[in-house]
């Protein structure tokens, strides 16, 4: 990706390389931020995944260019539109555990794929997947309740309720 940057750029040999792969790595991070899968973001194989990531290079290449904002307005708007796209974007699997009474549960420890969060005192987790098409495999654990296991289809966000029994 370095070698197509730098031809984006016009720059012709190595003094500054190593500029323009932190800027690489910062148009990367960014997309990622934005909501876009991490393995698309850092893949770089995608021509929508390149051209944004170059046209971000451009714009903060040399801050003099008087094309710099308008560079900057076309890389937003495809970050967007990329953050927004299915075949780009991660889903966020919402876990909510409640008492058989529907009370929140806070600090239900639950395992999914080989990541574990706790829940927050409204008895919600939240877990970012961002391979489309999985079963992610799940455990929820508290003490003084009984263990429930599941499986969720992710092949978009999903919300999962999970009712947890005294024991």
């Amino acid at each position: 990706m370095l070698e197509e940057i730098k031809s984006a750029l016009r720059v012709d040999g190595n003094e500054l390389d190593l500029e323009i792969q932190g800027l690489i790595d910062a148009a990367v991070a960014d997309l990622i931020l934005s909501g876009v899968a991490a393995e698309k973001a850092r893949g770089m194989t995608d021509p929508l995944i390149k051209r944004a990531i170059v046209i971000y290079c451009r714009a903060h290449f040399d801050y003099d260019d008087r094309s710099a904002d308008r560079l900057m307005a076309s890389y937003e708007m495809l970050k967007s539109h990329l953050a927004l796209a299915e075949d780009y974007n991660s889903y966020a699997v919402i876990f909510t555990v409640v008492t058989s009474a529907g009370i929140p549960v806070r600090d239900a420890k639950i395992t999914a794929g080989e990541v574990e969060k706790l829940t927050n005192s409204r008895g919600v987790a939240i877990f970012t997947v961002s391979t489309p098409g999985i079963d992610l495999d799940y455990i929820v654990t508290k003490t003084g309740y009984q263990d429930q296991v599941g499986s969720v289809y992710v092949d978009g966000s999903k919300s999962v309720e999970v009712v947890l029994n005294e024991l």
